[in-house]
């Protein structure tokens, strides 16, 4: 496909560029990245458990925040210097996120649905799931097709920009030294070859 920065193609719902939607994204996934991590860190029952258990917690806490903030800062700096293969990162991680929003989901469905006897607060946390994990779960969604359809597009640019441009500096000072080495012996063998001729008397 011919590149073209209007192709409607390259715009998301037919208005809004991927370019800008990508970088929305990634700006959005840092943000709901320290979000939630400020939030996990305020709710969690620190006092109710031992060290052991709350050091587990923190090292999984700073894990979600470095991976999250990570990926989302590669999309950002792929989008700078049009570079699709940081996007990569991001798709799997989001991925990932669905697999265990999915996993979590069904987990506070059999327990809503068993005939086991809920405390009053695992039946509240079983509905927070269920009101949280779908919203999040499309909205995954959404920023993996945004993500994908803007590797989509920086390949595209990348490909009009390598063949729109000339040849690199490096090929061409290596041809010119190459013709200046040919030359070179063209010259010596032309200088050398009457001598070693034979001459008639």
């Amino acid at each position: 496909m011919e590149y073209n920065e209007e192709n409607e193609n390259f715009k998301l719902l037919g208005c809004l560029h991927i370019k800008h939607a990508t970088f929305a994204c990634g700006l959005i996934g840092i943000i709901a990245t320290l979000s939630v991590f400020a939030f996990g860190i305020a709710v969690f029952p620190w006092k109710l458990y031992e060290q052991i258990v709350n050091i587990t917690a923190m090292a999984a806490f700073a894990c979600f925040l470095v991976g999250g903030v990570g990926v989302h800062v590669l999309v950002l700096y792929g989008l700078h210097t049009t570079r699709f293969r940081f996007m990569a990162p991001s798709v799997l991680y989001q991925a990932f996120l669905m697999v265990l929003n999915g996993i979590t989901s069904l987990i506070a469905v059999g327990e809503l649905a068993s005939e086991n006897v809920l405390s009053p607060r695992d039946r509240q946390m079983a509905h927070i799931v269920l009101c949280t994990c779908p919203p999040i779960f499309v909205c995954q969604a959404v920023m993996i097709t945004v993500v994908l359809r803007s590797r989509y597009y920086i390949q595209c640019k990348r490909r009009y920009i390598r063949n729109g441009l000339p040849p690199p500096v490096r090929e061409v000072i290596h041809l010119s030294a190459a013709n200046k080495v040919g030359s070179i012996d063209i010259s010596e063998t032309r200088e050398v070859s009457p001598t070693l001729m034979p001459t008639t008397a």
